[in-house]
């Protein structure tokens, strides 16, 4: 009971998703006696249904493969993890894993409402008894509601987007995370600095504003205007990949977190946002627009420094028609912007 009660105690006050998963595993592993515990989240695109490996606890200790922002390392369809699949249907599955005699059992993982979060996969050497069972379901129980608290924290109550506190930690996350991947090294002799390629994949920082809306709120009241915003974050919740992140900076700002891809396929993105919003009937209004400003998450930048790009690409589109999307890097090239100036160095602190 006191080993319980520990592990309830470490997955409750966890307030990061990646060490709630971590603390979800422990536990599993420790109280079933398992060998391994796996806990892969699933994810919906469309015309599929994919799982990625998020935690997991074994002899070597924990690893944590889910870093919040982009999908977790080990991605793929469902179909190609049968035992997965098949709890997909029923809720549970249980048999003794090919070539190591070991017992398996998958179950779902709950989320909100009827959707599932993902599964939890245990190799325990004995099959586990009706006591192990009930653990592990109070388990996972508890894990549906510390997500369902921190999914609260997290969202605007009129969109459902995420909300602006939350900004800051997955932007800086990302920041953390912007590898030598997305450069190349200098052509020439003499020390070697890095530069980005232009053509890399990145992450990408989008500033959306609803064109007009003030005119809106005038013309036909908040509350009329508070459905325009719910509409637009619902199509923003259709144009976007499940793994992009999408916040409500409040009033009729939002923004896009882009996961990894080159630049014209996040112009792309964007364009197809924006045509959906001019093409969809909003209901008395009739016709919306909205203006896009986004630019690079680089390796030397800052918070400040990213947002003050998309801003001034977002600042160009209104000023040039409205209805468009616009690129930081690409105003640059074409001399309409004049590029801030910024400090960095490769001085190492630590």
């Amino acid at each position: 009971m006191e080993r319980l009660l520990q592990h309830v105690d470490a997955i409750s006050r966890q307030r990061n998703r990646g060490q709630l998963e971590a603390s979800l595993v422990e536990a599993l592993r420790d109280l079933a006696g398992a060998e391994c515990v796996r806990l892969y989240k699933l994810f919906t695109p469309p015309n599929d249904v994919l799982v990625g490996l998020a935690a997991e606890a074994s002899g070597d200790g924990v690893r944590v493969l889910d870093d919040g922002i982009s999908w977790p390392q080990v991605v793929g369809s469902i179909s190609r993890v049968p035992h997965l699949y098949a709890c997909l249907a029923d809720g549970h599955f249980d048999d003794i894993e090919p070539g190591t005699g070991l017992h398996r059992h998958a179950l779902s993982v709950a989320g909100i409402g009827r959707e599932v979060f993902g599964f939890a996969s245990l190799k325990c050497r004995e099959p586990l008894d009706r006591p192990q069972r009930n653990v592990v379901a109070g388990l996972l129980a508890l894990f549906r509601n510390c997500v369902a608290l921190l999914d609260y924290s997290e969202i605007d109550t009129l969109t459902g987007l995420l909300n602006r506190k939350t900004f800051d930690e997955y932007l800086i996350n990302i920041l953390s995370r912007v590898g030598e991947s997305e450069f190349v090294p200098a052509p020439g002799r003499g020390p070697q600095r890095r530069h980005p390629a232009r053509h890399a994949q990145s992450h990408w920082l989008a500033v959306i504003d609803v064109d007009h809306f003030k005119s809106i709120n005038d013309r036909f009241g908040h509350l009329i205007g508070d459905e325009v915003l719910i509409l637009v974050a619902n199509l923003m919740k259709s144009a976007f990949r499940s793994h992009d992140k999408l916040f409500r900076f409040g009033g009729e700002e939002f923004v896009v977190l882009l996961k990894p891809t080159d630049l014209a396929n996040a112009q792309a993105i964007f364009e197809r946002y924006r045509k959906a919003i001019e093409e969809h009937p909003f209901p008395q209004v009739g016709r919306v627009t909205v203006s896009v400003g986004f630019t690079r998450i680089g390796l030397y930048d800052t918070p400040s420094i990213i947002l003050d790009g998309a801003d001034e690409a977002l600042y160009f589109a209104k000023e040039n028609g409205r209805n468009r999307v616009c690129c930081y890097e690409d105003l640059i090239d074409a001399g309409q912007l004049v590029k801030r100036q910024t400090l960095h160095t490769d001085v190492e602190l630590f």
